[in-house]
């Protein structure tokens, strides 16, 4: 599955959403690279990834995945612009 063809025809859903969320506007072609999305997705092969070489560079702070986007939707919420 390609999501630069599946994504192709959903700028009007987006447009959308915007209106009906009170979103920041913000172009569908910046919401997203679908093509880096199909490069990545479209490995044949396993891939392992470990943060353990970032923590012994001394980056040893994070964040759970949840409160991230917790974070970040909370920003968003913050930032809309209501007509």
């Amino acid at each position: 599955m390609s999501l630069s063809e599946a994504m192709a025809d959903k700028e009007p859903l987006w447009d959308r959403m915007v209106a009906e969320h009170g979103l920041r506007p913000t172009p569908f072609a910046q919401v997203s690279s679908w093509g880096f999305g199909d490069a990545v997705f479209s490995w044949n092969y396993d891939f392992l990834a470990d943060g353990s070489k970032l923590r012994r560079a001394g980056f040893t702070e994070h964040i759970r995945a949840e409160a991230m986007f917790d974070g970040l939707f909370s920003q968003l919420r913050r930032d809309r612009i209501v007509p």
